[in-house]
């Protein structure tokens, strides 16, 4: 792109943000906060620093403008990585006016120099602006620019983008995926920042303009018309609104309808047919997009409720564990109960949507394509950051590919192991199911790694008829308990129950995470190469199961051989 292509790309770019940002189209977007993560860095044979745009996202924001913060930094202390080790990565955080916004991408249209306001000019590719485009919040499906958005949950928000297209100055960060998911885990402690959710952003410079103007909701019973309600805000006067919804299924629309929206509460009929649901709000006085929803489902009588407002948000799931550095850590957890769930039930033959199940495998092919393989220790990482890094892979794996419950098998397994897994799953309504083994007490990190080495097992009987090691067992139990009881602040919103395998059946060796689909997809499984609790502290190696069915059936022999009173832990309904 030359200079005049330039020019006239930002000018187009800043006129589009001008008009979406006009008092009561959206809102009455009165300032802009500024967020940006940048890397500090020497340049080569010069004492001078450059300052790399790593991402920035300014969001248009309502109301009066708060003061200039006392420092824009919001990290406590610069973030470094491996392989990057000239780099320092902090995170600024300010408001601005929202002329000098429009300013400076007029200025970077003029002379390719991209200078935030009260921030020094930063290093960038060559930004090149999309057209403006819109981004409803997540329901059925995730849509992934919502990892990096603000508050993007009501009715959707206008995203202007200018892309870095080349990532010239930040191939080395955007090609390291474990580099990547290190910077943003530490965003996440300070930001809702999930950058790792879209590496093909890094570089970018995006404008959020969220959609204030209505709130609109859509709600389907099975066999029932969709119930609409719609209100405008307070501060926006009131003007002539359309809806729109579409089906499609299979790349293929099978209904288009445009509807009269009203204010307040109506209903509307829809095609009692499968496919992926959209719904929409259209101005017809302005002619702009004011509410679209996600993907929704679209299924028959017999299937459940979808609404445009698909979850309720619950009180945070707050509790402390002990961390791979051996520090006790404190975890929020944000909790969501399906508006629509029921327990999970198995289909009858007779009602199996085929194309539903195959839908199913495939965003869970896309879900876990990264992490079907993941190895540790095998750099030189330190044993503790590798660590981290199995236990965010496996916190990861619980968020996105259970299916209504998830078992976890280890022979180690106790109740820390469990807050630092299971406890990560993000729906209350998930059925998790924690198996340990037969042992007198949890053993050392260095019995557990010698047992690791050399294969050790343990005797069949696992000293049953010892009454030394029966009370010792129960010992543990009991501290076991006390852990559980004690870990969270608040209600735990965890459906889970911890046993013990011990007696007739058995003990075993293997480690798996298992996701039993509960009837509603097949069975995945993932074997551990190590137990949880030095999970990544030595070499090992974490991979899906071809075979997860004779998985799932062996570890179902022991949980249900596991049944009694004295072989249950810990439960919670």
């Amino acid at each position: 792109m030359n200079d005049s292509e330039r020019q006239k790309n930002m000018l187009d770019a800043a006129t589009a943000l001008r008009r979406l940002l006009e008092p009561g189209l959206l809102g009455n977007h009165t300032w802009v906060e500024a967020v940006e993560v940048v890397a500090f860095s020497s340049a080569l044979g010069t004492d001078d620093v450059l300052v790399r745009n790593i991402f920035s996202i300014y969001v248009a924001e309502p109301g009066e403008r708060p003061p200039e913060p006392g420092r824009h930094f919001i990290d406590k202390k610069s973030k470094k990585l491996k392989g990057l080790d000239n780099w320092s990565f902090r995170v600024t955080k300010r408001p601005v006016e929202i002329s000098e916004l429009l300013s400076c991408i007029e200025r970077y249209g003029r002379r390719g120099v991209w200078h935030p306001p009260g921030q020094k000019p930063l290093q960038v590719g060559d930004l090149v602006a999309a057209t403006p485009m819109f981004c409803p919040p997540d329901a059925h499906i995730e849509i992934p620019l919502n990892a990096v958005l603000k508050n993007n949950f009501w009715s959707g928000s206008y995203v202007i983008e200018l892309k870095d297209e080349s990532k010239s100055t930040l191939t080395k960060l955007v090609e390291q995926d474990a580099m990547l998911d290190e910077l943003s885990g530490w965003l996440t402690t300070m930001l809702p920042l999930n950058i790792s959710r879209v590496p093909d952003r890094i570089g970018d410079v995006l404008f959020q303009i969220p959609s204030l103007a209505l709130i609109a909701e859509f709600q389907r019973r099975p066999g029932m018309p969709v119930d609409l309600s719609m209100a405008w805000s307070p501060e926006i006067t009131p003007r002539s609104v359309v809806g729109e919804y579409r089906i499609e299924q299979d790349g293929l629309i099978t209904s288009l309808v445009r509807f009269d929206f009203p204010e307040g509460t109506s209903r509307l009929d829809i095609p009692p047919t499968s496919g992926e649901l959209r719904f929409s709000v259209w101005d017809t006085q302005k002619n702009v997009l004011l509410a679209a929803t996600g993907t929704l489902s679209a299924y028959s009588g017999r299937w459940r409720t979808e609404t445009y407002t698909s979850t309720v948000a619950e009180q945070p799931r707050r509790f402390k564990a002990m961390g791979p550095a051996d520090v006790e850590e404190v975890h929020e957890i944000p909790i969501t109960i399906g508006s629509s769930r029921r327990p999970p039930q198995p289909l009858r033959p007779e009602e199996i949507d085929w194309r539903a199940r195959r839908e199913l495998k495939a965003r869970m092919d896309h879900l876990v394509a990264s992490r079907r393989f993941m190895q540790y220790g095998a750099g030189t990482a330190s044993r503790r950051d590798e660590r981290q890094r199995a236990l965010d892979d496996l916190r990861q794996l619980i968020r996105k590919a259970s299916q209504g419950a998830i078992y976890l098998w280890d022979p180690y397994l106790c109740a820390n192991d469990i807050l630092n897994t299971l406890a990560f799953c993000m729906d209350a309504g998930t059925e998790l199911r924690g198996l340990t083994s037969s042992k007198p007490s949890k053993p050392s990190k260095k019995t557990a790694l010698k047992n690791e080495t050399e294969n050790e097992t343990e005797n069949e009987n696992d000293g049953e008829s010892d009454p030394a090691v029966a009370t010792a067992r129960q010992a543990w139990i009991e501290a076991q308990r006390n852990t559980l009881n004690s870990a969270f602040d608040g209600p735990s919103n965890l459906r889970l129950e911890f046993r013990m395998s011990w007696g007739s059946q058995g003990s075993f060796h293997d480690r798996f995470l298992v996701f039993p689909g509960l009837g509603r997809g097949r069975t995945r499984v993932w074997s551990l190469g190590a137990s949880v609790n030095h999970i990544g502290a030595q070499h090992c190696i974490v991979q899906e199961v071809a075979y997860p069915e004779a998985v799932l059936q062996a570890f179902d022999a022991f949980w249900n051989q596991s049944s009694t009173p004295e072989h249950l832990i810990w439960k919670n309904a």
